[in-house]
């Protein structure tokens, strides 16, 4: 019996695969294995942030142009928002824990 998804979110995230190239998925276990090593968790943290911002732009492109039309207001959007993550995670990473 098949499920019939009503969230449109949902139903976004179900019927999709992942793919990513072997050479970026080594880089960044490569990255996160020298921030484990060497106690850099804040570090891995924004390693890791960069990496999934990174694919989700890049895998879901042609997904924010459908959405969005032909516009650059949503692609601008996210990257700003996503550096704005990026600065408030620094900023972060500067207070003592």
């Amino acid at each position: 019996m098949p499920t019939d998804f009503q969230d449109p979110i949902t139903s976004f995230l179900a019927d999709k695969s992942f793919a990513v190239p072997l050479s970026q998925v080594l880089l960044f276990t490569l990255l996160m294995t020298l921030c484990m090593l060497f106690g850099r968790h804040k570090l891995g943290l924004m390693v890791s942030y960069a990496f999934v911002f990174y694919w989700g732009f890049v895998f879901n492109r042609s997904y924010f142009i459908d959405l969005l039309g032909n516009t650059n207001t949503g692609l601008y959007s996210y990257a700003v928002f996503g550096f704005l993550m990026a600065v408030l995670a620094v900023i972060g990473m500067f207070k003592k824990s």
